[in-house]
């Protein structure tokens, strides 16, 4: 009956001492980057695609290992080589990450969000003697999902190393030149990219 009782005081003492504890506040900075080149061999095209990002966040824990708070999104895609073109995404929104476990060192954990996005991007391609421009932009629906580990330091500070999904469905307006042509389409983008962040967790926010 002792050991049963000092295992229960050191699973409870385990457990209070973890990072992640109700009326906690995270704070973080994040970001994402990622390169690829595609080849088509029939075409004789080469394109590179550089991606990066940018993710700032705020919550508090309303209870333990349950965080809700608002999300701030915003990332760039640069395509150079046959075709060049970039695009632009903002989303605003908010999110809740749960942590799985209540381990003093970190935690298994699972993000999700669901907000607003702002939509522009731009493509060049040259065909002949022609340069043909689009210029698209509008807004529409974002939906965030991420699974990764939280690495804790003095119940204070977290690394954080992961994968995301971000999905968008957007209607935007775009413009043809030199045809000088606009029309209404309907966009649904999906990205998979690894993500780094940094946090700082605190009793109150800041104050």
């Amino acid at each position: 009956m002792l050991i049963c009782c000092q295992l229960s005081y050191s699973q409870n003492q385990d457990s209070s001492q973890t990072a992640f504890k109700k009326g906690r506040w995270l704070t973080g900075l994040s970001g994402t980057i990622n390169s690829t080149t595609t080849n088509r061999g029939n075409d004789d095209l080469k394109t590179t695609s550089n991606n990066f990002g940018i993710n700032i966040e705020s919550g508090k824990f309303i209870r333990d290992r349950f965080l809700i708070g608002g999300r701030f999104q915003t990332n760039k895609n640069s395509t150079n080589g046959s075709l060049e073109g970039s695009t632009e995404t903002i989303f605003i929104g908010p999110f809740s990450n749960y942590y799985f476990s209540d381990s003093t060192t970190g935690s298994l954990f699972v993000t999700t969000s669901l907000g607003y996005v702002r939509y522009k991007d731009k493509i060049q391609l040259q065909q002949a003697d022609l340069l043909v421009q689009e210029f698209g932009e509008g807004s529409g629906l974002g939906a965030l999902v991420g699974f990764g580990y939280s690495y804790t330091i003095n119940n204070s500070v977290a690394f954080d190393l992961g994968i995301n999904v971000d999905l968008y469905w957007v209607n935007i307006e775009q413009e043809s030149l030199p045809i000088e042509t606009i029309t209404n389409t309907k966009i649904t983008s999906n990205d998979i990219s690894f993500s780094f962040g940094f946090n700082v967790i605190l009793d109150d926010f800041f104050f």
